[in-house]
């Protein structure tokens, strides 16, 4: 038992550790430091492990029956899917959403559409009339599928707005 109570190591002949408070606080700051740099490296090792997956929409999508859809006469957003969807004199168009300038979602305007990120614009059928955006916006292929739901490929594009209608009547 050493003989002052603030000290650990008074007499040297006797039996107590030789180690000072400083030394053990060091040794334990040392510790810590390492004890983080491992935690880092784990991480940074399960994080490349781990499957680096984005959940994205599908490339095809329904749009709904025939019926209810040529039910509803003009163009709607679609915020699920970022698209357009015209219908005209019982037939259907679906055009993108998205700017071709940095991905963001153009409003529909008098004029056709705006982008209010970076003020690109765009006429009625998706061609550029100003701003950064290098492409028009393109048409997504319509087709009637199996299950005779109105479907849209966003794999398959056009910027023919005639080609791009689809009557799912005919």
């Amino acid at each position: 038992m050493p003989k002052h109570r603030n000290s650990l190591n008074i007499d040297p002949d006797s039996k107590d550790p030789m180690i000072s408070r400083r030394s053990f606080l060091a040794l334990v700051g040392v510790g810590a430091c390492l004890l983080g740099a491992a935690q880092m490296v784990n991480v940074s090792l399960l994080g490349f492990l781990y499957p680096n997956a984005m959940k994205v929409p599908p490339s095809v999508f329904s749009l709904g029956r025939p019926e209810e859809l040529l039910s509803h006469e003009g163009k709607v957003f679609n915020p699920k899917y970022k698209v357009f969807v015209e219908v005209k004199e019982s037939k259907v168009r679906v055009q993108t959403a998205v700017c071709t300038h940095l991905g963001c979602t153009v409003n529909l305007v008098d004029t056709g559409y705006a982008c209010p990120c970076h003020g690109s614009t765009y006429d009625t059928h998706g061609r550029n009339t100003g701003g950064p955006a290098p492409l028009p916006l393109v048409y997504y292929h319509v087709f009637k599928g199996a299950s005779g739901d109105v479907m849209v490929d966003k794999s398959k594009t056009t910027l023919d707005w005639e080609e791009a209608w689809y009557s799912p009547t005919a």
